[in-house]
């Protein structure tokens, strides 16, 4: 993942609710930004970073940087420029194991296995990894949530639960896998409704997603609907590189009370 850094134009149109903007302090690093004034929030790409190999750049997995065999320093390295999108530090980021569960718990300072996390404090970050899951922002008054959803955690309920947590009115799912590249066999169709169906191979995650989050009682939902396994300048994805990949990042906190008053 060399070359010449990416340029506005060069990036592909993300679904409406979404806006590229770029951290000034590196020229390739871009993430896209919900468009919203109740949260601070960016979903990273895999462009801006440190790490190297099949990694490169921007992962922040602390795992996947181990198994590698790179210096888990490149990681918060990559975690705080990654953080600079909301405008925050490393440090901030919740400790979690990440389980394909429906779990969503409020965030605190204990490790916790869950797939979702909500605030009311603006002090606090949130922030969800994937490399192919639908990562989700929640927006209610005074109140975020993220989610990691997985096929497994998005039939069990983690969306519905992270809506519900916050009472959330809006929702923003990052870029996934899409209905192009997610070929599945028999026993995950049937775990489906019918509109999330696009053939019998096919899922696509967003409208299971948006389904999802209108039940639980979200009125606004948006996806950027872009691909990982597609845009691979872009992202990281488990299914084409076959494992041997990063993860991007959701990271998203709530304004404080001066820059609710810009």
């Amino acid at each position: 993942m060399t070359g010449t850094p990416l340029d506005i134009d060069r990036l592909p149109i993300p679904g409406a609710g979404f806006v590229w903007k770029r951290l000034p302090v590196v020229d390739d690093a871009w993430f896209l930004k919900p468009e919203t004034d109740r949260a601070v929030a960016g979903f990273t790409t895999r462009q801006g970073g440190v790490s190297n190999g099949p990694l490169g750049k921007l992962n922040v997995s602390l795992l996947m940087e181990q198994r590698y065999g790179d210096n888990p320093i490149r990681t918060f390295a990559n975690r705080d420029l990654a953080s600079r999108c909301v405008g925050r530090g490393v440090r901030d980021w919740p400790s979690t194991k990440q389980i394909h569960s429906a779990t969503v718990v409020e965030a605190s300072n204990r490790r916790v296995d869950a797939d979702g996390f909500w605030t009311d404090d603006p002090e606090r970050m949130l922030a969800v990894t994937s490399a192919d899951c639908v990562l989700l922002a929640f927006v209610a008054d005074g109140k975020i949530a993220v989610a990691h959803a997985g096929w497994r955690g998005l039939v069990s309920g983690v969306i519905e639960n992270a809506v519900r947590a916050i009472e959330a009115d809006t929702v923003y799912a990052g870029p996934a896998i899409g209905p192009c590249c997610f070929e599945v066999g028999p026993e995950v169709i049937e775990e489906f409704s019918a509109d999330a169906i696009t053939d019998e191979r096919h899922v696509d995650l967003w409208i299971a997603a948006e389904a999802a989050a209108r039940r639980a009682g979200a009125s606004s939902f948006y996806a950027a609907r872009l691909c990982t396994s597609c845009e691979a300048e872009l992202f990281y994805s488990h299914r084409r590189d076959h494992g041997e990949t990063g993860r991007q990042a959701l990271v998203a906190r709530l304004p404080t009370p001066q820059e609710g008053h810009e």
